[in-house]
């Protein structure tokens, strides 16, 4: 990530914008039933190797930053929904995805839990300006 990061600033011009966005391992990912706007009925937690590189990602960033590489313009958080016909699909795309634990945490009985599902997942971006070589960035 470091590496991107120093060749994003080398290729961009003074004031050229560089938008970093990853999906975020601090927060769990929702399950949603009905629509992607519905009640959360469960969770889904990030896998520790996973934690981890995003972890030095966070590092990658703040390390630009703090080197005046770049200036950041904005940051936040996002959330898109991926959906799912039920369950069974659900746990299939949980045993192929790196990035999931295999497992959801239900929040509501096996009863209660309706369908179609929706995994709403959080995307954290900043938008990094490249400082410009006479010290001064847009504000």
């Amino acid at each position: 990530m470091v590496d991107a990061l120093q060749e994003a600033h080398r290729i961009l011009v003074d004031r050229g914008v560089f938008v970093d966005a990853r999906p975020d391992s601090r927060v769990s990912a929702r399950v949603r039933a009905t629509s992607a706007r519905g009640r959360v009925i469960g969770t889904i937690g990030t896998q520790r190797l996973t934690k981890m590189d995003d972890t030095m990602s966070d590092r990658a960033v703040r390390d630009v930053l703090r080197r005046k590489l770049f200036h950041s313009r904005r940051r936040g958080r996002l959330w898109h929904a991926i959906p799912f016909e039920d369950i069974g699909e659900l746990n299939d795309y949980l045993t192929d995805h790196l990035r999931f634990s295999r497992r959801v945490q239900w929040l509501v009985p096996a009863a209660r839990r309706r369908t179609p599902l929706f995994v709403e997942r959080a995307v954290r971006f900043e938008i990094l300006e490249k400082k410009s070589n006479d010290g001064l960035t847009s504000a």
